[in-house]
């Protein structure tokens, strides 16, 4: 049995139509272009699957030559689009607790993206990995804004990044993305994501309101959670390719995600004939592949990107798997393809 596409939640497309036409382009076109459905409907709840919609955001960028379109449809959400969600946000009682709890209730929005904080005391990093193939700029820089304006919002704009970190190339005009961000931009960095001062997760936030926050908490739990219910293996795999980038990618954190204790996820995966360890590192083995084709990653950075604390690490497991050097399988792969 193969998993369903990951989907999302169709709020992705609020405003589609007016940025398309601001754009210069035929948004009825462009829609159907993508595979998705012009007249969808007005319900941002319903799940669409999340392929066309990146496909769309991308082609509507080069299509219009606008290299912030991705920003503009974020900049059109607002926190209430977030839907029970937003209310769960506007009452935690710190930055902290808002992003812990996005952290929980990121599988409402979407199955593409995986949402971490990391902390080490001095500078705190909001951290979005996504699935490889829809790591596309448009949709990750449109993902990125809108968790910023959210917690911006419920904040008042107290809360704010240092620095803004994408993975893909700094694009040719950035002037979109500073007056979105309004911070330092790192592009071809090590991940994605928004950092900042440690001591801003314990700000307070005046309009906490636990009861309200309780409230909105058992009323997300009515909401359908948009998560892969394939094989096991297939849900196992798509969790690894959401956690791997952070070095989560254990057979505990997969279970959690998963909402199976590692040892019941251990037994159902011996039942389908495979371990955890062969999906992580048949998982590893394709990652380091793909990074390795593309020309603008240093083996470091694909040494995190896969997995390992070390390219050290990296370059004894990729020999062990391959039987030659990280560095020569990628130039071996660039001398193919130049000849083809």
């Amino acid at each position: 049995m193969t998993a369903p596409e990951p989907t999302l939640r169709a709020v992705s497309l609020t405003n589609y139509v007016d940025v398309a036409r601001f754009a210069g382009l035929d948004p009825r076109a462009m829609l159907l272009r993508a595979g998705l459905d012009p007249d969808l409907g007005d319900d941002p709840d319903v799940r669409i699957p999340a392929r066309p919609v990146v496909k769309l955001f991308a082609d509507s960028a080069k299509a219009s030559g606008f290299a912030g379109f991705g920003l503009l449809m974020a900049e059109c959400r607002t926190l209430s689009s977030l839907g029970p969600a937003s209310l769960l946000l506007r009452h935690q009682p710190t930055v902290r607790a808002m992003m812990e709890t996005a952290i929980r209730a990121q599988r409402h929005f979407s199955d593409v993206v995986n949402l971490s904080l990391k902390d080490d005391g001095e500078t705190a990093l909001l951290r979005w990995d996504f699935l490889p193939e829809f790591a596309e700029p448009q949709w990750v820089e449109y993902s990125v804004a809108i968790g910023l304006h959210s917690f911006s919002e419920v904040t008042r704009g107290r809360w704010h990044p240092e620095n803004a970190h994408f993975t893909h190339l700094r694009p040719d005009d950035v002037m979109w993305h500073k007056r979105v961000f309004q911070c330092e931009l790192e592009f071809d960095a090590d991940c994605i994501g928004l950092s900042f001062p440690s001591a801003m997760l314990d700000m307070p936030n005046v309009l906490a309101n636990p009861p309200l926050a309780a409230h909105a908490e058992r009323l997300l739990g009515m909401v359908p959670v948009g998560r892969p219910v394939g094989s096991v293996i297939e849900r196992v795999r798509h969790a690894i390719f959401l956690l791997v980038h952070s070095g989560g990618a254990t057979v505990e954190k997969v279970g959690e995600t998963l909402g199976v204790h590692p040892r019941a996820l251990q037994r159902q995966l011996e039942r389908e004939g495979r371990t955890f360890a062969q999906l992580l590192n048949e998982t590893r083995r394709e990652l380091a592949q793909r990074y390795l084709i593309g020309a603008h990653h240093s083996l470091a950075t694909i040494s995190r990107l896969a997995g390992y604390s070390s390219q050290s690490a990296f370059t004894r497991w990729f020999v062990a798997e391959f039987g030659q050097s990280p560095l020569v399988w990628r130039e071996q792969a660039a001398g193919r393809a130049r000849a083809a």
